[in-house]
Parts: C-alpha cells; sequence; structure tokens
C-alpha cells in the first residue's frame, strides 16, 4: 500500500512539471505548447576567468558573468543589457503563444512592482518569430503588464542561455553575474527568486 502512494505521489509531481514549459520551435501562434520538465538552479557557484583571476567566466549558469545581450525595444529603439548595469535584471525569456509563459506573467509584474523602487526590474525577452507589432498588441492587451519586454525574433537570447525551453529566466546582478536561473514557470511565492533578487539589490 505504501509502495502505490508512493508511485502515485510521484506521478503527481511528474504531471505538475509537464504543463510549466514549453519547448521553443516546436509551436506556432495559437497552439497549446509542449510540455517539458523544469529545471531550477538557485545554488552559488564559483566560477573563475584567467588563472588567479576573481573576474567571473562569461557563461550561463549561476556564477557565471551573463554574455552581453543585444535586442530591441518594442518601440524600435536598442536594448542593451550591459547598459543595465544601475539594475537588478531578471530577464525572463518567452513567447506569446507559450501558455506557460502567460501563466507567469501576473507574478512577473507583482515582482517588478515589489522591487522595482530599489533598483530591481524585469525585462521580457520575447523570441516570437512573428512581427514586432504581435507582440507590441500582447502587451498592451494584458494592461497589467508595465515591465520593459523586447523583440528577439531570431532568439538569440535562448542561444546564449543554450536553452530550448521556454519560459527561462536568469537573475543578473549589477556586477553583470547570473546569480539564480531557472528553466520553467515561475510560480507564486517562489522562494528561492525571492532570496536571490533580496541578496541582488541589498539594503
Amino acid at each position: 500500500m505504501l509502495m502505490r502512494k508512493t508511485i502515485a505521489v510521484a506521478l503527481v509531481v511528474v504531471a505538475l512539471t509537464l504543463v510549466i514549459s514549453c519547448k521553443r520551435g516546436e509551436q506556432k501562434a495559437g497552439d497549446a505548447g509542449t510540455a517539458t520538465t523544469t529545471e531550477t538552479q538557485s545554488q552559488m557557484q564559483s566560477q573563475t576567468g584567467a588563472r588567479g583571476s576573481s573576474e567571473p567566466a562569461v557563461g550561463t549558469e549561476v556564477g557565471s558573468r551573463m554574455p552581453e545581450y543585444v535586442a530591441v525595444n518594442l518601440d524600435g529603439s536598442k536594448f542593451d543589457l550591459t547598459a543595465r548595469r544601475d539594475k537588478v535584471v531578471l530577464l525572463n525569456v518567452w513567447a506569446t503563444w507559450c501558455g506557460p509563459c502567460r501563466f507567469e506573467i501576473p507574478e512577473l509584474q507583482k515582482i517588478h512592482e515589489q522591487y522595482g523602487p530599489r533598483g530591481f526590474e524585469v525585462v521580457g525577452a520575447s523570441v516570437d518569430e512573428t512581427d514586432v507589432e504581435s507582440v507590441r498588441s500582447f502587451v498592451a492587451e494584458q494592461k497589467k503588464m508595465t515591465y520593459p519586454v523586447v523583440h528577439d525574433v531570431d532568439g538569440k537570447i535562448a542561444a546564449l542561455l543554450e536553452t530550448g525551453v521556454l519560459p527561462t529566466s536568469v537573475l543578473v546582478d549589477r556586477t553583470g553575474k547570473i546569480v539564480w536561473k531557472k528553466i520553467g514557470a515561475i510560480m507564486e511565492g517562489d522562494e528561492e527568486l525571492k532570496k536571490a533578487i533580496e541578496g541582488a539589490v541589498g539594503g
């Protein structure tokens, strides 16, 4: 009986993880999205660049220095992540057709407002392969989606982060270091994310 209960619980956990992410490239606008498992990386790792240097190596894992990333804002202006070093940035890779991406928008908006006064912001990087007007219209329809959104039609950010799963998010501190990473939707009240943000914004 105990064995059956254990198996049942395991199946429920698997089922839950299968509904909080999408595989990029397998769905078109209007599709429901393909589910995959999620992976959270919140443990701080120490990585160094050149021998004897304390500067983190450029990479995509926690502890690495975030690679340079340039995209286009929805108004057509240039977005340069490096130029936002005055802020702690939660970079969220998403698409309008991805159900789990839509699901996490209210939580992203909530933390954007909560920590904004302390020098934090959410930046959504849309990898929709449609024109920018489609993304702009989607954002406008959300009404409460006030955090910055950029359009990355070529999916450069997905390549940089070496992920084909949406959503994927990284928290970059003011030194440009990745201090938290998650593959899959951000759930309400994520304590690991909260702890990472608090540590990064300080004060």
